[in-house]
């Protein structure tokens, strides 16, 4: 009985390990709701072990990195993502010890590892800190930060990590405010194939800023090779070109999904195959599906029922779908969608589907071996305090999986740009951000704007509702 008493109590304190992902956006969602960026990063900083804990010691400075963002702290920005990038880099770079833990468990006792949208994303609001603070330098080194870890993750994971339009994009304006012109075109021609493979296209905007910068150095070749309708001219981006001085709207619209759970169950055969059902959490249909099976030491031949909760895209309902910019109040345009936070989520997990499927599959039936023979070594032959025994077995087994619905819980839904081509001197800009028929949702303006010769400013909109 003393095993039995090890058994039920090594289980309780690891399924204390829990992970905290729901508490975390319950907890904090309303505080962003209601009271703004200053309270969310003050109830951040004082929950900080209760709701992030050592093991998504990333996610807290990332979070953080995102909320002080949008409040305009740039420099606290900078210095959040530093801590993150120093933890997603050290986590690559040490060996893993938790592993083992983690196959008797679940996912949410591993350390935070960060998706790869994440990552891209921390070096797009990275760079765009350091051009919000008018430096340019600052912005060059992430730049070049985060083309090493595009190249890295590509080494990770070549068939699953797909590149990075937007970042490319503002890469290639880095460049050219470094006045690095062949880099620029470079990264402009990246930008149309990391858009190519995206679900959501090539912005019109872009293209026409690409198409721009390749003519300029008589790159006519890469341009054919784009293989896009070639455009007979490029007014906005030769007017940047021409008079030297843009204002750049950055608007974030909406607010991110999140990650709920989705039950599966349906049978595992060692060395075969798995049959696996579950409820589509959007459209309510019942979908099923067959991998292959590892083989599991000590299953045997038996077939086993298996039911495990996975993580699933759920998404919000947001107020904010797009936004209006009038410029000095005259003109109006539309900044486009240059990323979608929502596609980058689902392609990531439908790209880790059938890895976590197999894994926490091999995980249960592990741990079901395990309960039957420690059920087995400890029968009494008192069959109500066997039964006893035995259910409360189970239970505990049962109680360790869980889902691991880590993800950063204050990105916006969509990403919005637009360049705007400006005399130098003082200007006004409003920005309205818009629901989906055109209502107003809020404005956000920007008066006595100072653009020097040669500058671009840059505006950050955070439409986070």
């Amino acid at each position: 009985m003393k095993r039995l008493a090890l058994l039920l109590l090594s289980a309780v304190l690891l399924t204390s390990c829990a992970n905290k992902s729901m508490t975390r956006y319950e907890t904090l969602a309303p505080t962003l709701e209601k009271k703004g960026f200053d309270a969310t990063i003050a109830e951040v900083k004082k929950q900080q072990k209760d709701l992030y804990g050592s093991n998504s010691e990333y996610l807290y400075y990332y979070d953080l990195g995102v909320l002080n963002h949008y409040n305009r702290n740039f420099d606290e920005s900078i210095k959040n993502f530093e801590k993150a990038e120093k933890i997603y880099d050290d986590l690559y770079t040490k060996s893993i010890s938790n592993e083992a833990a983690a196959i008797v468990t679940n996912d949410n006792v591993r350390p935070y590892r960060a998706r790869p949208f994440e990552v891209l994303t921390m070096y797009q609001l990275q760079i765009l800190n350091y051009l919000a603070k008018g430096d340019v330098d600052g912005a060059l080194v992430e730049v070049k930060r985060s083309q090493i870890a595009m190249q890295s993750l590509y080494q990770k994971d070549q068939d699953k990590v797909n590149d990075n339009g937007f970042l490319r994009y503002l890469s290639a304006l880095v460049y050219e405010l470094d006045d690095e012109k062949d880099d620029a075109a470079i990264s402009y021609y990246k930008t149309v194939k990391a858009y190519d493979e995206s679900k959501m296209g090539l912005p019109n905007e872009v293209y026409e800023y690409v198409t721009e910068s390749l003519r300029s150095l008589d790159r006519e070749d890469d341009i054919k090779d784009l293989k896009k309708p070639e455009l007979a001219s490029t007014p906005r981006a030769s007017a940047a070109r021409e008079k030297g001085q843009e204002i750049v709207v950055i608007g974030y619209a909406g607010h991110s999904p999140i990650l709920g759970e989705m039950y599966l169950s349906g049978t595992f055969v060692s060395g075969g195959v798995m049959n696996l059902y579950y409820k589509d959490g959007e459209t309510g249909n019942k979908v099923s599906f067959t991998l292959v099976a590892p083989p599991v030491a000590g299953a045997g031949s038996e077939t086993f029922h298996i039911g495990f909760a996975l993580p699933e895209v759920r998404k919000h309902n947001s107020r904010v779908d797009h936004f209006e910019v009038s410029m000095d109040g005259g003109n109006r345009m539309k900044p486009e969608k240059v990323m979608s936070v929502d596609d980058e989520l689902r392609r990531n997990m439908e790209d880790e589907k059938t890895t976590t499927i197999t894994r926490t599959a091999v995980r249960v039936i592990l741990r079901t071996i395990a309960a039957q023979k420690a059920k087995s070594a400890t029968n009494t032959g008192n069959v109500l305090l066997d039964l006893v025994k035995n259910v409360g077995v189970d239970v505990a087994q049962g109680q360790l999986e869980q889902a691991d619905l880590r993800v950063g819980l204050f990105l916006p839904n969509s990403f919005y740009m637009t360049r705007i081509p400006v005399d130098a001197g003082s200007h006004s800009v409003s920005v309205a951000a818009q629901g989906s028929h055109g209502e107003t949702v809020g404005v956000y303006n920007f008066d006595n704007i100072a653009v020097r010769k040669g500058q671009k400013v840059f505006l950050i909109v955070p439409a986070i509702k």
